[in-house]
């Protein structure tokens, strides 16, 4: 029964590295989107992105998809996620029943925001969809950029909520400063810009810079 039970949080606790894979991975695509995006970065870089319009647009997009997928990922209820995690952890013997009831709670209290964020995976990126049937689906999700990022605070501490149920302290490492690197890129860009410089000719072929 013993080495039973050995084995059965030996594979909980790779799952749980897997779900603290899809929660950073949720937080560092979510920083990158809204640093491009939020009333208070995007004004000053708006001139920059603008003359690379194409890259910035599909990196925009593709931040914000890998932030719905990330968080779709740590949610769903199949394969590896939280809740089987939860249905398996609650067969180990020795687990404090009453810490597992707190986390199903506090799952259930970011339900609705969930539920937002599977109608954009199901609907927007889940499938080939028509340009107006994604637009339909982002009104009916009605999901804001707050949502999201209180969402994915609550996914980072219920990660660790669940780690401590099998004993591993949690801790995501979150890479120090990462809005801050972002955002200094996109100074670092400004700032040859105004100088007169140019990465690109008209033609799209890259220019020597000397």
């Amino acid at each position: 029964m013993c080495s039973q039970n050995s084995t059965n949080e030996s594979s909980l606790k790779r799952e749980l590295a897997e779900l603290f894979e899809a929660a950073l991975a949720a937080k560092l695509h979510f920083d990158i989107w809204r640093v491009l995006t939020n009333d208070v970065d995007h004004p000053k870089f708006v001139d920059v992105m603008g003359v690379y319009s194409e890259f910035f647009s599909l990196t925009i997009s593709a931040h914000r998809a890998a932030t719905v997928m990330a968080l779709a990922r740590f949610f769903d209820n199949k394969h590896v996620s939280i809740k089987t995690f939860t249905r398996k952890v609650s067969r180990v013997t020795g687990v404090d029943q009453k810490k597992l009831e707190t986390l199903r709670d506090r799952i259930q209290q970011i339900n609705p925001l969930i539920t937002k964020v599977f109608i954009l995976r199901n609907k927007v990126y889940g499938h080939t969809s028509e340009r107006e049937d994604a637009f339909k689906a982002f009104k009916e999700a009605d999901i804001t950029p707050n949502d999201f990022r209180y969402l994915i605070e609550e996914t980072l501490e219920v990660a660790g909520d669940a780690g401590k149920l099998i004993n591993v302290t949690t801790g995501v490492e979150l890479p120090p400063f990462f809005e801050s690197a972002i955002q200094a890129v996109l100074i670092d860009l400004k700032r040859y810009r105004e100088s007169g410089g140019e990465l690109m000719e008209t033609t799209g072929e890259p220019r020597h810079i000397a």
